[in-house]
């Protein structure tokens, strides 16, 4: 059977995502099913006919990816983006507007599922999130693409303010620093310090005037609590990296997320930034969104 009645197509850059696949996907867990899927040897193949393209890759490969992307697209479809990865919608309209190209992007901080492949190629979801949030670009596109939202995975949407909203309510980073950091042997360390950074992140949005950013404690409750699967310490320091950029540039104290990424890469013995999303955004967009603009 297919997803909700749509025709899915998988790509993945290099390949270890879709090995194996098939035309079949199977799914356990909360999710159970077999999913009939088609898997593209390239991007090109993969978006040839698509009306939407959801992204879920690491910060780290998106530059590249996104470029290739925006070259590959034909007419403009509807994309999506999950988690938001910082500002990466603001760097795909940057490539895709060079082509003439102005799609509707969305930036989802969380993605609807959380799921690993498992050994056996089966796919294990451990939690199905009861909503979502999604922030679009342009902004006046978030009614629409929520709407789009909920066709896709029928689930309900609350919309953020845009794109930048989304990204700072991502909350991976602030989870796996929480995780690392916190001493083992201290009873709720770990909730504590995870509240100590989402305030400092709360404390950027309203700075630069996205003041509604999902609490964190929905957030991570929702999707049923901690995540059993860690994230790279390169994606945590990215991630951390990306909101410490934000409070720079906002002139906002976020003394605990500072510590939080230095503290990181000082054991990790390199840098974890600029996130790369930053690196490769033109200093136009980004200051146009920290100033309030869609």
């Amino acid at each position: 059977m297919s997803w909700r009645g749509h025709d899915v197509t998988l790509w993945s850059p290099r390949g270890g995502g879709t090995r194996h696949l098939g035309h079949e996907l199977a799914t356990r867990g909360v999710l159970e099913g077999r999913w009939r899927i088609r898997v593209a040897a390239d991007l090109w193949r993969a978006t040839e006919t698509a009306e939407v393209i959801l992204l879920a890759l690491p910060p780290v490969a998106l530059p590249g990816i996104l470029q290739r992307l925006a070259s590959a697209l034909v007419g403009a479809p509807d994309i999506l983006l999950a988690p938001a990865a910082g500002l990466a919608p603001a760097l795909l309209h940057q490539f895709t507007a060079a082509r003439g190209l102005i799609p509707r992007l969305g930036a989802l901080p969380v993605p609807p599922v959380l799921a690993a492949r498992g050994a056996d190629g089966v796919v294990e979801v451990t939690a199905l999130r009861p909503r979502l949030w999604l922030g679009g670009l342009p902004r006046d596109a978030t009614p629409g693409l929520a709407e789009l939202v909920v066709e896709l995975f029928g689930l309900p949407v609350e919309p953020l303010d845009d794109v930048l909203a989304a990204g700072l309510a991502e909350p991976g980073a602030l989870i796996e620093a929480a995780r690392i950091l916190a001493p083992q042997a201290v009873p709720h360390a770990v909730g504590r310090l995870l509240l100590g950074l989402a305030a400092e992140r709360d404390a950027v949005g309203l700075a630069v005037g996205r003041s509604d950013l999902p609490g964190i404690a929905a957030l991570v409750t929702e999707q049923g609590g901690l995540p059993a699967q860690r994230r790279p310490l390169a994606e945590t320091g990215g991630g951390l990296a990306f909101l410490e950029a934000m409070a720079r540039a906002s002139q906002t104290p976020a003394p605990l997320v500072s510590a939080a990424l230095h503290l990181l890469e000082t054991a990790a013995g390199e840098r974890f930034g600029p996130h790369p999303v930053l690196a490769a955004l033109d200093p136009g967009p980004l200051a146009r969104l920290l100033g309030g603009a869609g």
